[in-house]
């Protein structure tokens, strides 16, 4: 058998919208809207580069069901590069652009297969017309496929495939993962006994090898689509040698990359200090991102001396205003899309309620009214029970007795928190 090298891609999400950050930074819109078709740009030039034999696309070609046509000609145009350069593609559609909903009357160009929905299908790769290896998969038919689709994959004539690499596409949640929803759903076991050599995987958008032995392998996304889907993005080089021996390699494609950073204020003593800090973190996520533009997220945690000058109304908005502006203007850019405070006072409630004055006794009260609720836990009217006895002159409002019944114990929980914090603030001397 030659020795023949392919890429594996997933999750494309041609013409994902973004919604959540071009709407409040329209100085990046155009970037992010090009994003996702910038990366498949980025995976055709790979496999022309690489002088990959084909090219494997597992699933979520695009975005939505009813999928524009910017993003199915886009998608056409580099497919046909591929052939160009005698590069073929096999294609399978997933939870996200299944086989049911819209699409143009394009015609594919020879040597791109699209798997259908009916059966899993087998294809031969040839090298100097011999087979080298046969690629069998199968799209979902519709948007929310709940079958195991693996226990539909077979080699059909065993013994004429024997010499062949085998590879199977299938777009599906394998081992039951809980961060995404459960389409075809499948076992490991399902893929290792099925006799095929590398299982090309998509649907997580984390890169994944599950197994080396066969090869069970999701590439992840093209690119990020939000602030949960940070790191670098892109795809699987595999060459595959005469004994069948197997290598994979990682390349990243994505044009934005995502970054989330938790900043303790527990050894930061001033408010220029904490500045000088997040220019650091935000100079580290620039050089990460190799010259990439970068979203990022900032949460403030734990306890510092810092903490009340951050409780001020406008502290959190002047800060996120100040980064923004400072950093949108560097090339590439920085977009801090949040900065979060979660982080506390430098006494602690439980220390502060030791001392007898009167914000210790306020404390005390607050814990007394937790306790009460957490004995309460379940019982719908827990908020009314708990209130009406402390606060007797506010439930004698009408329009306050209907909000307090509309408090969830959790939601209580919280306020009891933030009320704690605040009453710190106001009088802690």
């Amino acid at each position: 058998m030659n020795h023949f090298s392919f890429i594996h891609a997933s999750d494309l999400h041609l013409d994902s919208p973004f919604k959540g950050v071009t709407a409040r930074s329209p100085v990046i819109a155009d970037i992010l809207r090009s994003a996702t078709f910038d990366a498949f740009d980025n995976l055709v030039q790979l496999c022309i580069d690489k002088e990959a034999k084909f090219l494997l696309i597992a699933g979520d070609i695009y975005d939505g069901a009813d999928r524009s046509l910017r993003a199915q000609l886009k998608f056409f145009d580099g497919l046909k590069r591929l052939v160009d350069h005698n590069i073929a593609s096999f294609v399978a559609h997933g939870n996200h652009d299944p086989l049911n909903g819209w699409s143009s009357t394009i015609k594919w160009p020879n040597g791109v297969h699209i798997f259908g929905a009916d059966q899993v299908e087998t294809k031969m790769v040839e090298i100097n017309g011999k087979p080298v290896a046969s690629v069998s998969g199968i799209s979902h038919g519709r948007k929310n496929e709940t079958d195991n689709l693996a226990l539909k994959f077979q080699v059909a004539g065993a013994d004429l495939f024997r010499d062949l690499f085998k590879i199977g596409i299938l777009h599906c949640n394998c081992g039951n993962n809980p961060d995404y929803e459960a389409y075809a759903p499948c076992r490991p076991e399902n893929l290792t006994g099925a006799a095929f050599d590398y299982w090309a995987l998509g649907h997580v958008h984390e890169k994944k090898i599950l197994s080396k032995n066969p090869y069970i392998v999701y590439p992840g996304n093209t690119q990020g689509l939000s602030i949960r889907e940070s790191g670098e993005r892109g795809c699987y080089f595999v060459s595959v040698t005469d004994n069948l021996h197997v290598d994979v390699e990682f390349f990243p494609l994505d044009i934005v990359r995502w970054f989330s950073v938790e900043i303790s204020i527990a050894d930061i003593s001033s408010i220029n200090a904490l500045d000088l800090k997040i220019a650091e973190v935000i100079d580290g996520f620039r050089k990460e991102a190799k010259k990439r533009p970068v979203i990022c997220r900032i949460s403030l945690i734990g306890r510092g001396p810092i903490y009340k000058d951050l409780g001020r109304e406008t502290a959190i908005p002047e800060l996120l205003e100040r980064v923004q502006e400072e950093w949108l203007e560097q090339e590439p850019f920085v977009w801090v899309q949040d900065i979060n405070m979660n982080c506390l006072p430098e006494i602690g409630p439980e220390q502060r309620r030791k001392i007898n004055d009167l914000l210790g006794q306020v404390l005390c009260a607050s814990k007394e009214l937790r306790d009460m609720i957490n004995e309460k836990s379940g019982n719908q009217e827990v908020a009314g029970d708990v209130l009406t006895p402390a606060f007797r002159e506010l439930c004698e409002s009408h329009r306050a007795e209907k909000l307090l019944e509309s408090i969830s114990p959790d939601m209580l929980e919280r306020i009891l928190c933030n009320a704690e914090l605040l009453c710190i603030d106001l009088l802690e001397t």
